[in-house]
C-alpha cells in the first residue's frame, strides 16, 4: 500500500503528519511525501532549499518509526493540485492525505484549493486534516 502525504511548507501540512504515521503503521504502507514548486530557478533557490530541508525532517521522522518514506520535489509549472492527481495515478498511490486551513466557502471560490481540487479528481480515497 502507498499513502501519498502532501507538503506545502504550512503547519497545516505538518498537522497531517500523525494520521499519515497511524495509517502507515495500520496498513504497513510506504509513504511518498510530495511537494509541488510552481515554478524553479535562481529566485526561487531559497524556497527549494526550505522545502528540501523540510521534506528530509519529515522523511526522518517517519523512518524513526520504521516507516518507508520517499520524498518528492515537483518542480514542473503545474497547479499543485494537478500534480499532486498526476503523481498519485503514476504511482498507484491507494490514499491520499492532505492538511489544511480551514476556509470559509467564499473563501474557497474565490481563492481556489489544493485539497478541493484533490477530492473531486482523486482516484483514491482523500484524508483532510
Amino acid at each position: 500500500m502507498r499513502i501519498l502525504m502532501y507538503y506545502d511548507g504550512t503547519e497545516y501540512a505538518k498537522d497531517a503528519l500523525p494520521l499519515v504515521k497511524m495509517h502507515a503503521k495500520a496498513f504497513q504502507a510506504a509513504v511518498d511525501i510530495v511537494c509541488s514548486l510552481h515554478k524553479g530557478g535562481e529566485p526561487q533557490l531559497d524556497e527549494i532549499d526550505k522545502m528540501e530541508t523540510d521534506l528530509a525532517y519529515l522523511k526522518g521522522v517517519l523512518e524513526k518509526e520504521k516507516i518507508v518514506a520517499e520524498t518528492h520535489l515537483l518542480i514542473k509549472g503545474n497547479d499543485a493540485g494537478d500534480d499532486v492527481i498526476r503523481f498519485a495515478k503514476e504511482h498507484h498511490v491507494d490514499e491520499i492525505v492532505i492538511g489544511t486551513e480551514k476556509k470559509s466557502r467564499v473563501e474557497k471560490f474565490l481563492l481556489g484549493s489544493v485539497a478541493q481540487h484533490v477530492i473531486i479528481n482523486a482516484h483514491c480515497p482523500v484524508v483532510i486534516v
